[in-house]
């Protein structure tokens, strides 16, 4: 079995939703989306105070630290994923 990977945040960490990230068909626009972590449960989940929403006025919620990914790591995350819909042109 290949290598278990969990992301794992603190309280006071900025956060965005991870590019690997999908909740329906249509994907976020992930940059637009900055939130700090306010509380950290066990299990990996934490709430999020988002600065703008991914759910229309929704601003804080709880969300799997698998779903999310630390700001200054967005890019390298972002380069990380293959998806077969997406082109250069």
């Amino acid at each position: 079995m290949g290598e278990v990977y969990r992301r794992t945040f603190v309280v006071g960490d900025l956060v965005t939703i991870a590019p690997d990230f999908r909740n329906s068909a249509l994907d976020f626009d992930f940059e637009k989306y900055v939130g700090i972590v306010v509380t950290a449960y066990e299990d990996n989940e934490y709430t999020v105070h988002w600065t703008s929403s991914p759910v229309n006025n929704y601003y804080k919620g709880m969300w799997n630290g698998d779903h999310l990914v630390k700001v200054e790591n967005y890019e390298t995350e972002k380069n990380k994923v293959k998806r077969l819909h997406l082109m250069e042109i």
